[in-house]
């Protein structure tokens, strides 16, 4: 898939079925995209992708936190969901280096994949094995002492190509914005696909990665972030942990296959199979309390979590004609079991540090003065049965997806205080699917519109001990796609309504426990554009608008918008690569990202302002310089270049602020042969 514009979406409907015809809404980050924009993280892959907010804590946070038109979005790889624990620290953090694209799916997508939030869900696609030999080393420096080396290859391991093998590794060791905090890491990714005929592929798909950092994600006082401070500005290099004992370690592993076998023309089965697992290590001293003027109180606290889960996604595909209609029917199981541990311990605030001239090597309290927070063991399963039908006639076509789930979880709450001692176990069903239909125009115009529904399981158990619903959603979204014949762009608009119901909130007089009374709704209007220009100048551009409300809130908050969802996004990315004249091989990138206001609590009372970022990027291509440099290619990525001081989001009052990236350019050497 090469330049920023991809045609087709396997995750949207799980067939290959082109956009165009597909009655939703997917934004596709291809490899190119990342590459030339020269993200680091999936976070930083999606920074130009309408109706996604991000940086829901901070910019050195240690997981990814992604919401899809005003709701968490679950992340899926290769079509299987990721495991998670409750506190989202054991939670995996893919690789971009290792991934092929990543696809966002708009909207309520429970129909194809079971749980979900109805904004819609993420699905990371990895570098899998090729029938041709490739081989690509680069290495990557720059702020921060970032040293950072990659490689690929890949190719036939056999002269007859039956056999493929693909090796993807990366090794960093780099500092960051803020003093003391690390962002190290070691991952490799090997992948063996075994083709012994046409019709029949196997492919083996396994990562290990560790991120060892030392240092904690901290939050900022908003009094000296946020709101004007007689005291000054807080610097985002100021660290407020405490060096040498502060410490973040995640790890994590994974083995599967994909595999896929066609019987005839008509006829194909696929089978997809993943077990994976993360731990997460975690001691720091947290700050929690601000004092005025200058004075952060903090906390000691201890993180141990633990999740994997097992996944199998089961896929019989028909395609046959009745009459005059064309169908492609999908008939699918899958299944999910997940566990999790975690134990935490936390202590009250003390030890007070000076945020604008901290004084590190205050004495901490002892492990045995701490209180158990957090000690739980979770399992978790969900069977899904789900039919899909793509029917085709003439230049319609119709698309109807229906499923059943089953889903069981069981918390054994060994003591502390979320939730409160004791075993909670619930089962559930629910009954999901959407509705869409299109027409194709000749000149590559396809109006859509679906309605769709979605579904979470809830645990745990109110005050009375009674048990939850599942919280439940559904989406109507009408649109256009356009992609002018004979050219390689691309338009989206849509205009979408979806609510939530059932969501569950703390207990006014017990915040321990959960009453289920909350509903939220979400209306937006959202616009991409994405692909070729021309064959010099590529562009990505989108906008979104949300109007994110709380329609009922038994804390009275009914009317208010959700906290930190962003209303207003517009981003613009081009680039210009010159192919002939005295400037062939120079490639010269821009963008410039918007993100609109949004609150940090659901009564609205704090208030994060927008902000503006501009990045930019230049290349070269040195095969064009000389033929014996074929291969060699280098690039600068400079991200927030003009050093804006911006707040990202606050979360439950201003002690819990997060500042974003500042200025960091980085530059980037690949040697890359076949």
């Amino acid at each position: 898939m090469a330049g920023y514009l991809a045609t087709r979406s396997a995750s949207g409907t799980k067939t290959d079925t082109p956009l165009l015809e597909t009655p939703q809404a997917i934004s596709i980050v291809t490899r190119d995209q990342i590459r030339t924009q020269g993200a680091q993280t999936v976070m930083e892959a999606l920074h130009y992708t309408p109706a996604v907010s991000l940086e829901s804590y901070n910019d050195g946070a240690f997981f990814d936190s992604v919401k899809i038109r005003g709701f968490d979005a679950p992340r899926y790889l290769d079509g299987l969901r990721i495991p998670t624990d409750s506190s989202m620290f054991a939670v995996p953090r893919i690789e971009t280096y290792g991934l092929k694209r990543i696809e966002v799916l708009k909207g309520p997508s429970s129909g194809l994949y079971g749980q979900s939030e109805p904004g819609g869900l993420l699905n990371m696609i990895s570098k899998r094995p090729q029938d041709r030999a490739h081989y690509e080393v680069q290495g990557t420096f720059g702020s921060f002492d970032r040293l950072q080396g990659a490689f690929d290859i890949g190719g036939p391991v056999d002269k007859n190509g039956e056999l493929l093998y693909r090796i993807v590794g990366l090794a960093r060791q780099s500092d960051t914005q803020t003093n003391f905090v690390q962002d190290n890491k070691l991952f490799i990714a090997p992948s063996l696909t075994w083709r012994p005929s046409v019709d029949t592929s196997f492919t083996v798909l396994s990562h290990y990665q560790k991120i060892d950092n030392k240092g904690y994600q901290q939050y900022v006082p908003g009094q000296v972030t946020l709101l004007p401070s007689a005291a000054g500005r807080l610097s985002r290099s100021t660290y407020l942990g405490e060096p040498g004992h502060d410490r973040y370690v995640l790890e994590q592993s994974s083995v599967g296959y994909a595999f896929e076998h066609r019987f005839d023309n008509n006829l194909q089965f696929r089978q997809n199979l993943r077990y994976m697992e993360v731990s997460n290590d975690m001691v720091a001293m947290r700050g929690d309390a601000f004092m005025a003027p200058r004075t952060f109180l903090r906390t000691p606290i201890l993180v141990n979590t633990k999740a994997s889960n097992f996944t199998i996604d089961n896929q019989l595909q028909a395609d046959f004609r009745t009459g005059p209609m064309t169908h492609k029917v999908l008939a699918g199981f899958d299944y999910l079991n997940t566990r999790s541990t975690n134990d935490s311990k936390y202590g009250a605030p003390v030890s007070p540090i000076d945020v604008f001239n901290p004084v590190y090597g205050r004495p901490i309290p002892p492990v045995s003065s701490l209180f158990q927070a957090i000690n739980f063991d979770s399992r978790a399963s969900q069977a899904g049965i789900y039919l899909q039908d793509q029917i085709k006639l003439d230049r319609w076509t119709l698309s109807l997806t229906g499923r059943q789930d089953w889903a069981s979880s069981n918390v054994n709450s060994i003591d502390g205080f979320f939730p409160p001692p004791g075993r909670y176990v619930q089962s559930d069903s629910a009954m999901t699917g959407r509705v869409g239909l299109n027409y194709l125009f000749d000149i590559g115009l396809s109006p859509y519109a679906n309605y769709s529904t979605s579904f979470v399981p809830n645990s745990g158990a109110t005050i009375t001990g009674s048990t939850f619903r599942p919280t439940t959603g559904e989406g109507k979204e009408i649109g256009i796609k356009f992609m002018p014949r004979g050219t390689n762009l691309m338009f989206t608009a849509a205009l979408f309504d979806i609510e939530q119901k059932d969501v569950l909130t703390s207990n006014p007089s017990n915040p321990f426990y959960n009453v289920q009374t909350d509903s939220a709704r979400v209306r937006g209007i959202e616009f991409e554009a994405r692909g070729n220009v021309t064959r010099e100048f590529e562009v990505v551009a989108g906008y979104s608008h949300l109007d994110p409300k709380v329609t009922n809130s038994i804390a009275g908050n009914s009317g208010k918008y959700l906290p930190n969802v962003n209303r207003d996004q517009a981003s613009l990315w081009g680039k210009y690569t010159w192919y002939d004249g005295g400037l062939a091989g120079l490639g010269l990138g821009a963008g410039v990202r918007y993100v609109g206001e949004n609150y940090g609590d659901s009564a609205n009372a704090l208030y994060i302002p927008s902000y503006t970022v501009v990045d930019a990027a230049i290349s070269y291509d040195f095969g064009y310089l000389r033929p014996d440099l074929k291969g060699f290619r280098a690039q600068i990525n400079a991200t927030n270049l003009a050093n804006t001081y911006y707040v990202t989001s606050c979360r439950s009052g201003l002690a819990y602020c997060g500042l974003g990236a500042g200025r960091a350019v980085l530059g980037t050497l690949t040697y890359a042969w076949n």
